[in-house]
């Protein structure tokens, strides 16, 4: 016999004015699912977000995976004291003085004449530049939806396509849709891949520093850090590429053409579009980096 799903508890959300945080708002069965989100990673707050909105920001998702996905990991990086990428273990929320060093970061490299073609093909992500002052009161009195004194990506992406995404909405939209068992073993797959990305950047990293020493053991390091790409972490660290792929390829087949495509009422309900494109982003980038070469 299916299982019955009961429609979520959503009594007292309202659909108030774009900006406001709607927590007074929120059931306590809504501000728990939010708060739940909210703690994921980083990266699994912005599939939740892409799911629910997909139809209405599907044009942005490159500006939320290169920029602001990558600015927010930088400024956690920032703020715990770490220096490689592959030592990172990714976070889910910034307090406030290192929210707004995020901000400062994500409207620098806005504002980068290098980084022009941004600012003309994704609009609406652009970050309004404010003072510290005015940054933290924002801060406080419209980003932080669960007033924690902290910022979520989720509260960050709710609250920069404010124009039509609040926090009502997105639990109306993304409560009671469990995540479907292909996108989660691609998802698991993904980050397998992860691990294995970073054994081989730590050894690699350990020959590079030991191969500054002189003697035997500095030779020793130079000679293995040469043969470091056809060794067992780079071939672990393939399979576990290929693996990924082929999983990421069949959940993209089952999935990827059954996505909300607009409409109104329910709009991105039960939707895996979001979730689709950022593992097949995730995916390109990452065989970009370590992936085989072409010769």
């Amino acid at each position: 016999m299916a299982e019955t799903k009961v429609a979520p508890n959503l009594t007292g959300i309202e659909q108030t004015k774009a900006g406001q945080s709607f927590t007074e708002k929120l059931s306590a069965e809504a501000m728990e699912f939010f708060c739940t989100v909210a703690k994921l990673p980083f990266s699994q707050q912005a599939v939740h977000f892409l799911n629910a909105y997909w139809a209405e920001v599907s044009k942005e998702a490159e500006f939320i995976y290169s920029v602001a996905w990558e600015t927010i990991k930088y400024a956690d990086m920032h703020c715990k004291g770490v220096q490689l990428v592959f030592k990172y273990d990714e976070g889910n929320d910034l307090d406030f003085d290192i929210a707004l060093y995020f901000y400062e970061q994500l409207c620098k490299f806005c504002e980068d004449p290098k980084n022009k073609n941004y600012a003309t093909t994704y609009t609406i992500s652009q970050p309004q530049m404010l003072t510290a002052l005015k940054r933290k009161q924002e801060l406080r009195e419209k980003v932080d939806v669960n007033f924690d004194g902290r910022v979520s990506f989720l509260e960050y992406l709710l609250y920069q396509y404010k124009d039509f995404a609040n926090p009502a909405d997105f639990c109306t939209r993304s409560m009671n849709h469990d995540e479907h068992p292909e996108i989660k073993k691609a998802r698991l797959a993904l980050e397998e891949v992860n691990k294995k990305i970073r054994a081989y950047e730590e050894e690699k990293a350990r020959l590079t520093e030991e191969s500054k020493l002189s003697g035997v053991k500095g030779l020793s390091a130079t000679n293995m850090l040469a043969q470091i790409d056809s060794g067992p972490l780079k071939e672990q660290l393939n399979f576990a590429l290929i693996s990924a792929e082929a999983a990421v390829r069949i959940a993209s087949k089952k999935y990827g053409g059954a996505a909300y495509t607009g409409g109104a009422g329910d709009a991105g309900a039960g939707s895996s579009a979001g979730a689709i494109w950022w593992m097949n982003r995730d995916l390109e980038e990452k065989k970009k980096r370590y992936g085989p070469q072409k010769k």
